[in-house]
């Protein structure tokens, strides 16, 4: 019987010990992805120049200005095209990753509306040039206007 009591003191004691701990601060992986970013692309005689100016607001969270300039030349005739995406809610996921998925309204040059939902998990890593770059496989929808999804994969340098 004694050692009966005594086992049901030991777990009651146990079970009434303070486990709480003062939970460790979150790491703030944001700040460190704040910059300007840039790359090119070239397909078929469009030229599309990418570019994001990255800062912060909040813990863990960015906001990205992203600019979309495209250039396609037919027969001789340059036609150009700008995007703005403004991206307020991107979250930080780990010290080099972070996710976009957001539904933006984009801001474009010929002042048509466009809606679109933009997602893809970034990558940071420091390219062999020892250039810090952002690697994405960006997917974009926009399902009002029956256009097909579209998923393009960038690397931007920082600048």
């Amino acid at each position: 019987m004694k050692k009966l009591i005594f086992c049901c003191l030991v777990v009651l004691m146990g079970a009434c010990k303070d486990d709480k701990k003062d939970p460790e601060p979150e790491t703030d992986y944001a700040t460190s992805f704040v910059g300007v970013y840039e790359t090119t692309t070239v397909e078929g005689g469009i030229t599309s120049n990418y570019k994001w100016d990255i800062t912060t607001e909040a813990k863990n969270q960015l906001n990205i200005k992203y600019t979309k300039a495209t250039k396609v030349t037919v027969s001789g005739t340059t036609i150009t095209l700008t995007q703005d995406y403004p991206l307020v809610a991107v979250k930080t996921t780990a010290q080099d990753n972070f996710e976009v998925n957001e539904k933006v309204n984009v801001a474009q040059s010929t002042n048509e509306a466009l809606n679109v939902r933009l997602s893809g998990i970034a990558s940071r890593i420091v390219n062999g040039s020892g250039v810090q770059q952002i690697n994405i496989t960006l997917k974009s929808s926009e399902a009002s206007s029956g256009a097909p999804d579209e998923e393009v994969y960038l690397e931007f340098k920082k600048k």
